[in-house]
Order: C-alpha cells, then structure tokens, then sequence
C-alpha cells in the first residue's frame, strides 16, 4: 500500500491559513434578528460530550459568545454516550428549524464507515462554521530509550508486536491518528483497549504501556513528572506548553498531522437563510479577543472556517478516514 495515501487534509491546510447553561441577558442581541424574526425562542447546543470535557470546553467560548450576541440565548445540552453518536442521533431528529445546532467533532466523519447501520452521515447535517482543533501529542514511557519519533520508529520496528499502545475507543479520533501514524511508519504494534483515555494513565505511567498518543492537557502532568518522554505533538506549530517539543512535521511525519477538530452545524433540511444567518454570528463571534483568547488558553488551534470550508473538512477528512479503517480493519466495538 501507498503509505502516503492518507497525507495532508483540508484541515492541514485550513489550520495553516487560519490565524454552562444559560447566560445573563448583559449586552445581548449585538446581531439583529434573522429571517422571519429567528430566533424567537431559545436554542440549544448539543454537546456530545460531558461538560467540562475537552469538547465542551473547547466550543463553549464560541457558544457563549453567540448567546450574547443572538437576539435569543444558546443552551448548552451535554448529551454524552456511544462515542458521540447519541448526541449526534438526536441532532438528526430534531426539527429542521435551526433551534438545536449540534458540536461537530471527528466522530461524524467516522460513523458512516465505523457505524454503516447508524444512518449518520455527514450529508445529515449543514454545516455553520469550524472552530478550533485541539493538539495531541506523541509520548511514550520514561523506560524507552528513544528521543524522537523516528528513534521511536527504529525501536519498534525492531520488536514487532512487542509495544503496547491504548486505544481509547475503537475508531475515537485519538485511536485513527495513531494508526494513520503506524501506517505511515511500518510498524506493527499490540493495542490495548480502554473506555477512553483516562483509565490509560496508570499503566503508561507503570510502563505496562510503551507508547501512545494522547490529549496535550492530559498527558502534561505525567511529562511534567518525568513518567512519560514527550516525542512530537500532532499540531502545526508548536505549543505553548511544550514550546521545546517539535510539531509531528518537524518530527519527520508530515502526512500523518491529525488534530481533533470541532465546530457547529444543523440538520440538513435547516432553510438556508438560518444557516447563513447562526453562520455569520459564529464567525463574527471568532473574531472577538475574549473568544480567541480563551481558545489559546487551551492551546487550541484557532480554525475560524466559514460555513463552505468546514463542510468541505468534515468530507474530505470523512473520506480520509474511510480509506483508514478499510486498510487497518478497524471495526467498532460490540
């Protein structure tokens, strides 16, 4: 196989070119109602996700500065469960009427080919507007004697099947980058399986794990403590909170660059004039310091993508991990 099958996305190229509850009624209604006086009510922003997760907090800076700014507020609806799919389900049940806009992540570009019997589809949904991809980062126990990734590589090419690596959900977007990276690589590992990335942390911590990728927040204290070497983050610049750790390109690996990317979107059949209309109060959201600043507190990679450009990320990355879990026979869990 053409290892460089998998190689650079809409979203590489989108991120090189982009620079809870109810909130108070303080400075509301900056945007002027839309078409035929939407919204009238509130709506509602499903998260599939807990609050206080990654995606959760990735979003809600964008989120809440929509609810201020929108004649009506934004409720924030964690609906976790089933790898994302239980919040995206009742997305496509919804009314079409824009009222209930659903967080976008990976996992909708996956479950068409993971989950071919789910009836979710990307093509369910109408995009609103991309906002930030979260970076993750290349580790592997402090007992490895490696300091790059192709030291890495070298190493495990030498032990086939010997290095064990955490998968945290069959086809999460954390398990899919890594596998891009094996097959770019050549190299045969064992995967663990775990009920996400938590309950990864004793044993590479113990060493019973020899590698893995996993979110930058996550895995910085066990760095910080000298348990886990740090080898690359999968992002385009390097970060602020491992300023010395080189991005997966300046790591030798420029196909297999893959960050979680989040944004928003409604149901397919939402009339156009809605869509344009919460898409334009995303984007004039993105431009503010206080929604831009708090995503740089967390190290997220800024995407601002209008409506067209995140739709096309959401298809070409749906079509880019298809090819994936058809060359490395991932299935989903029972």
């Amino acid at each position: 196989m053409n290892r460089r099958a998998f190689g650079k996305t809409t979203l590489q190229t989108a991120l090189m070119l982009s620079a809870p509850g109810w909130l108070p009624a303080v400075a509301r209604a900056a945007t002027p109602p839309g078409p035929n006086g939407f919204p009238s009510k509130p709506l509602r922003a499903v998260v599939p996700y807990p609050a206080g997760g990654v995606v959760d907090v990735t979003l809600r800076p964008a989120i809440e500065r929509m609810s201020l700014d929108l004649p009506q507020r934004v409720v924030v609806e964690n609906r976790p469960g089933a790898d994302g799919r239980i919040a995206i389900e009742y997305a496509i049940r919804a009314p079409a009427d824009g009222y209930t806009i659903l967080a976008v992540t990976p996992v909708l570009a996956v479950a068409q080919t993971l989950y071919p019997n789910s009836g979710i589809r990307v093509q369910s949904f109408r995009a609103i507007g991309g906002v930030a991809a979260v970076p993750s980062v290349f580790v592997v126990h402090e007992s490895v004697p490696v300091k790059t990734l192709k030291e890495f590589t070298t190493w495990a090419k030498a032990r086939p099947g010997e290095v064990n690596v955490p998968v945290p959900g069959n086809g999460s977007s954390l398990h899919l980058a890594q596998e891009l990276f094996f097959e770019s690589a050549g190299i045969r590992v064992t995967n663990v399986g775990y009920k996400g990335q938590p309950p990864t942390v004793p044993d590479l911590a113990g060493g019973q794990l020899q590698f893995a990728l996993l979110s930058q927040n996550l895995a910085l204290p066990m760095i910080q403590a000298g348990k886990l070497r740090p080898l690359a983050v999968n992002a385009v610049q390097r970060t602020r909170s491992l300023p010395d750790v080189p991005t997966i390109t300046e790591a030798g690996f420029p196909d297999t660059l893959v960050q979680s990317w989040y944004g928003l979107a409604v149901h397919a059949s939402t009339p156009q004039p809605i869509a344009d209309y919460l898409g334009a109060t995303l984007q004039a959201a993105m431009t503010t310091a206080d929604v831009r600043n708090r995503l740089a507190a967390l190290d997220a990679e800024i995407l601002a993508l209008d409506a067209n450009r995140f739709d096309a990320l959401m298809r070409s990355e749906s079509a880019r991990w298809a090819a994936l879990i058809k060359a490395r026979h991932i299935k989903a869990e029972a």
